[in-house]
């Protein structure tokens, strides 16, 4: 069985993943634009407004993200003055994560570009093709 795998014909665009993946690159590249925001931190930042204040470690569930990546990500939001991290003071070793005013700002900016990149994407689209779309992706991402 194993020789007949390598034996298929494999071409990468055909491959569903690696076609999403590449959908959603572009989609991030085009909403983030000019903020010199990478989609760790862009993650933590939609992933906020509903949640917070959060700990670091909700945050990873959150953004489905380990530990080490939230963490590089919101060191570098607390750098550009998107977050506030704060010593949780009824549990020390808990971190408190919170937008700061200039991230709520951005949030806003970035909620509106999100949702332009979607509508284009899926502009061609007819309605019936959109629902059907979204229950799809809907259901895989829920089996993950």
């Amino acid at each position: 069985m194993r020789d007949q795998a390598q034996t298929l014909s494999f071409d990468l665009t055909d491959f569903l993943p690696f076609q999403m993946s590449v959908i959603a690159s572009r989609a991030f590249q085009r909403i983030m634009g000019a903020t010199g925001l990478q989609v760790p931190e862009w993650r933590i930042m939609m992933a906020l407004p509903a949640h917070q204040p959060c700990s670091s470690h909700e945050l990873c569930s959150l953004t489905a993200m380990d530990a080490a990546r939230v963490s590089r990500a919101q060191r570098r939001l607390e750098d550009l003055d998107m977050i506030h991290v704060v010593r949780d003071t009824a549990d020390r070793r808990r971190l408190v994560v919170q937008l700061s005013d200039k991230g709520t700002e951005e949030v806003a900016r970035l909620r509106v570009a999100a949702r332009d990149v979607e509508s284009t994407i899926l502009d061609d689209l007819g309605p019936e093709d959109r629902a059907c779309l979204k229950t799809a992706i809907g259901e895989l991402y829920a089996r993950l």
